[in-house]
């Protein structure tokens, strides 16, 4: 009432300070310790014990697939390299030596997971254990820049319980060794991001780059970093809180610099410029979906799922296709669920983002399979699960208890062989 009656001039100054300006609370100068130091922690643990599950269960549990011509060897690292891990090693070898529309080709694979293999493999004894290495400190840098970003848009505690929702997700063990490209996209999105809301569109533009040339969803983060651009600067939707600075200032017009933005497509773009020179074909991943044991093109049966649906309807329901194809189903009906949140939460951009990245992805798909992994990349519905759980203490007690039994279960299966997604 007090405020009410005094003269807007004569209020007291903390009356006029929106409570959400305040400096970031994570990476800056006298930040608690726990803050600064808690993604590395928690990503530290729960790495720690998902590669000892890995190698224990290679090691001393029977292999579901015994007679799969690559991987006959016992040592431990092999826990981390099943089905499409060694496409990438076979890239990182011998390049992109061939394509045929209609069958299966490593063009499905986008080019700078397998550079990057060849490239550490030089010196850490192989592609093989090169793209372990390359998956570990990619995760570990997706849960600091994720943390660091979730800190900006809710607040350290909500930062803290999205930290552990990832890391403790039943597929992030393909952040934590697994040879696939997942924790290198996810890295560099969040740091696109991060960098963006930072106002260095040159680094987010960078960073953008390396994003596209690691997964064609990528086109999903050229969107969403292209329309966070114009909501900040106040030419689409309605300005969003942002905890580290306040409400996002309206600038209104573009400098030079906000044209690093439009080096974000330049990774796919080289990416389809050199499958015209070598191939003839700009856009020859996408002609390999369809290949035979892919089976994913374009169509009825894809867009509408009528294999999942027979595999659900008809059974066997004890055997574990069943189960595989019923849990990334499930992952992305959760991830989806939290989608409107995210356009309420964070706006239009990052909206777009996770809609492209999980739903026109799910779409593609013709069983889900794939998708477990896959919504590893809408990391804001991770954050906004976040920030609805810590409300409710035992809701989110049980639901990381239940996700880090899941993630245990699907790592074993992993590492014996499964195609877990």
């Amino acid at each position: 009432m007090w405020h009410a009656e005094v003269r807007q001039r004569d209020a007291p100054a903390a009356s006029l300070v929106d409570p959400l300006d305040r400096p970031p609370a994570s990476g800056a100068p006298g930040a608690p310790r726990r803050d600064r130091w808690f993604p590395y922690l928690a990503f530290a643990g729960v790495a720690g014990a998902t590669i000892a599950v890995s190698i224990v269960a290679h090691a001393h549990l029977s292999l579901l697939h015994p007679h799969h011509r690559n991987l006959q060897g016992t040592r431990w690292f092999y826990a981390f390299a099943w089905w499409d891990g060694w496409w990438y090693v076979g890239i990182a070898r011998r390049g992109y030596r061939f394509f045929r529309p209609g069958r299966q080709s490593p063009v499905a694979f986008f080019p700078v997971y397998p550079l990057l293999m060849r490239l550490v493999g030089s010196v850490a004894g192989g592609p093989l254990i090169a793209g372990i290495v390359l998956t570990v400190a990619s995760g570990l840098g997706a849960a600091v820049y994720f943390h660091r970003w979730c800190v900006r848009k809710f607040g350290p505690d909500s930062a803290r319980l999205a930290v552990l929702l990832l890391l403790l997700y039943p597929f992030a063990f393909y952040l934590m060794g697994a040879v696939y490209a997942d924790a290198l996209f996810l890295c560099a999105a969040v740091g696109a991001f991060l960098a963006l809301e930072n106002d260095r569109p040159v680094v987010a533009g960078l960073a953008a780059a390396v994003a596209t040339a690691a997964r064609p969803v990528g086109v999903a983060l050229v969107l969403g970093l292209w329309v966070v651009a114009l909501e900040r600067k106040g030419l689409l939707g309605r300005l969003r809180p942002d905890r580290a600075r306040g409400w996002a200032t309206r600038r209104g017009r573009f400098t030079w610099a906000d044209c690093g933005l439009l080096l974000a497509p330049l990774g796919m773009a080289a990416f389809c410029a050199f499958l015209w020179i070598r191939f003839r074909n700009p856009l020859a991943f996408l002609d390999t979906a369809g290949a035979p044991g892919w089976d994913q093109p374009l169509g009825f049966h894809t867009w509408f799922k009528v294999h999942w649906v027979k595999a659900m309807w008809n059974g066997p329901w004890d055997n574990g296709h069943f189960g595989h194809l019923f849990v990334n189903a499930l992952a992305t009906v959760l991830v989806v669920a939290f989608i409107p949140r995210v356009f309420r939460r964070l706006g239009l951009g990052y909206g777009l983002f996770v809609v492209m990245a999980v739903v026109v992805t799910a779409v593609s798909t013709k069983d889900f399979v794939g998708m477990g992994r896959y919504t590893l990349a809408a990391f804001p519905c991770f954050a906004v699960a976040a920030d609805s759980l810590r409300r409710r203490p035992t809701l989110t007690w049980v639901t990381l208890g239940l996700s880090a039994v899941g993630l245990v279960m699907l790592t074993q299966l992993h590492a014996r062989g499964t195609i877990v997604s």
